[in-house]
């Protein structure tokens, strides 16, 4: 096997597997808060597994700074910048943004 083909082959897994482990991901995600405001959820942004972390506060947020016990939740921005690419392509085609609150 030629180094190039070799070298494709290795990249063409990388990428499969990139593209499982965020299906994988995604299929257990949830939609979470995206932008809160004084009057609530303003919109719900799809979270694959481990993008949000309902134990840890937005920092600066409102409701961080009124009551620094209370757990808020919050982004995690490492794995949406992991998986950037194929995160735009879920919210924009899939998983759309849904405006005020999805539980209500």
């Amino acid at each position: 096997m030629k180094k190039k083909q070799k070298f494709g082959l290795v990249f063409l897994i990388f990428v499969a597997v990139y593209v499982l482990i965020y299906a994988i991901l995604s299929i257990n995600g949830r939609y979470q808060p995206a932008a809160v405001n004084l009057r609530g959820i303003m919109w719900s942004s799809w979270a694959p597994a481990g993008f949000y972390d309902a134990e840890h506060p937005w920092p600066g947020s409102v409701e961080a700074r009124k009551s620094p016990n209370q757990k808020t939740g919050g982004w995690r921005a490492s794995m949406i910048y992991a998986f950037l690419p194929l995160w735009e392509i879920d919210v924009h085609f899939i998983h759309k943004k849904i405006y005020g609150d999805p539980i209500n």
